[in-house]
């Protein structure tokens, strides 16, 4: 919990507010209670969840005689307001989720006449309300750095799991290599190959039927044919293709089988065509 209770007024009723480390809100149950006429304490806040509910266990922030008191999350807040009939309820959740909540997960506090001055008259105050800012816009930024990194993948494996119902091995191996698994359509078809997935038959190749029963690998028939020299025409090689299914278990298989090899396979690498 923070190192300093937030205290606020709510037509006159005192609330008070502290901050966990994850910057979450924590209410004093008793100043919920007493706005939406809750008057036993105890009982209004024995249905909440545990993790909903505590008591205040750092000494700087409560060291009074007794028993500390009970503080709710916002989650236990939204219950309480729930459970009272008063008309007060809706004004205070409204005050409440559109006021004092986005100025604490922005700020780090609510900005109430008495926070601002301390702030005019604490240079402490001021520090630390600063450095709780420039924390948080320092974990903003990373994080949005993060996500501006993360989206050129995440749009390279949607289009990874939306791509046709069969593809070629040459269209997968195009697909896989954009998910972020590099590889050329024959050392693909070699894999598959070693891994029982396919077996060479004349000039084509045949999927093994355990993969076409589960649904990895379809026999496609020929679309045209052919002609001899004599003129006699002939039939074309059907063609084994990969279904969505298929395509998405060699993702699996070959990336975790690159993981476990640590093989080092470096956009450089695999551009120069060094295996």
């Amino acid at each position: 919990m923070s190192q300093e209770m937030q205290e606020y007024d709510f037509h006159g009723n005192k609330v008070r507010v502290l901050t966990d480390k994850q910057n979450d809100p924590w209410f004093i149950a008793k100043d919920i209670c007493d706005v939406l006429e809750l008057g036993n304490v105890g009982e209004a806040v024995r249905g909440l969840d545990d993790d909903e509910k505590t008591n205040i266990s750092n000494p700087d922030v409560w060291n009074q005689p007794g028993r500390a008191p009970l503080i709710v999350s916002e989650a236990g807040f939204y219950k309480l307001v729930l459970r009272s009939r008063k008309p007060v309820a809706k004004e205070f959740q409204r005050w409440v989720t559109h006021e004092v909540l986005p100025s604490i997960r922005e700020h780090g506090a609510y900005m109430t006449q008495q926070t601002i001055e301390r702030v005019l008259t604490d240079p402490d105050t001021l520090i630390r309300l600063a450095t709780d800012l420039k924390h948080e816009r320092e974990a903003r930024a990373q994080a949005e750095q993060q996500v501006r990194s993360l989206t050129p993948k995440a749009q390279a494996f949607a289009d990874f799991c939306e791509a046709p119902g069969l593809s070629t091995v040459r269209d997968a191996a195009a697909m896989l290599t954009t998910a972020g698994i590099p590889i050329r359509e024959g050392e693909l078809r070699t894999w598959m190959l070693d891994n029982n997935w396919i077996y060479r038959k004349g000039n084509g190749y045949r999927p093994y039927a355990a993969h076409t029963q589960a649904g990895h690998l379809r026999l496609e028939p020929p679309r045209g044919h052919g002609t001899h020299h004599d003129g006699t025409q002939f039939a074309f090689d059907p063609v084994c293709k990969i279904t969505r299914r298929g395509l998405t278990l060699l993702y699996q298989r070959i990336g975790s089988e690159r993981i476990a090899n640590r093989l080092d396979y470096t956009p450089d690498a695999y551009a120069l065509g060094i295996d």
